[in-house]
């Protein structure tokens, strides 16, 4: 099922160029040399190989899901080959069996990206089209909360108004004995009205805020304070 660039052969070393041929498996091709007075050599087997012109196919499945600085998907590739992560972006799935495969890319830190790209390249040297995964936005620091004005340590009212200051937007969480009047807290300094059942002490009053991307800040203690009386 192959022939060679040449017909004649002279005594020593040849480099032969085996012929066009279509995609598969070659495993019965043989050379011999029949020399001026008519004789034949034996057939010198050539070792089996494999002809593919295909490029693979490497395509994503669903959504990606950005955890940190690290985006997880599912990927499906027409054949078996090595990924090939470009720009700013690195894979920890080097390489992928036919099918569907999860892998998990990794950014170098917080901001925008969009010039990540990732290829399949097969046994036979064929890549696939770049699969880019558009843009991507990194954000994995957590808020920062600080205290700003404190509740005075006594008071006789039941929505003591408290200050404190974010380094990020974002949701608000309560435990202890308080909550606050909002759930949500904007970028800078925010004021917020603590909200007391009863007269006692209230020191274990803690906040927490969790920004868009799911991180959540170190918890804030309110400093004590005890309600004496309410009005």
């Amino acid at each position: 099922n192959c022939f060679g660039s040449t017909r004649n052969a002279i005594k020593g070393d040849h480099h032969v160029l085996l012929g066009t041929m279509v995609e598969g498996n070659y495993d019965d091709c043989a050379i011999q040399v029949t020399d001026s007075e008519g004789n034949t050599s034996e057939a010198l087997q050539v070792p089996s190989f494999r002809v593919d012109f295909t490029s693979p196919m490497l395509s994503q499945v669903g959504d990606f899901r950005i955890e940190g600085r690290k985006v997880k998907m599912k990927l499906k590739a027409s054949e078996e080959g090595n990924l090939v992560f470009s720009g700013n972006c690195s894979g920890d799935l080097q390489h992928m069996k036919q099918g569907k495969s999860k892998v998990t890319i990794s950014f170098p830190g917080d901001g925008q990206y969009s010039d990540c790209e990732v290829s399949l390249s097969d046994a036979s040297g064929n890549t696939s089209e770049p699969l880019p995964l558009g843009t991507i936005r990194i954000d994995a620091t957590p808020p920062v909360l600080a205290e700003i004005k404190r509740v005075p340590e006594k008071i006789q009212t039941n929505r003591p108004s408290y200050s404190f200051k974010t380094s990020k937007s974002g949701t608000l969480n309560f435990s202890g004995k308080c909550r606050g009047n909002v759930d949500k807290a904007v970028a800078g300094i925010n004021h917020i009205a603590l909200l007391t059942t009863e007269a006692g002490t209230y020191d274990d009053c803690t906040m927490t805020l969790t920004d868009s991307s799911n991180n959540r800040s170190q918890p804030l203690k309110i400093s004590p304070f005890v309600v004496e009386g309410q009005s």
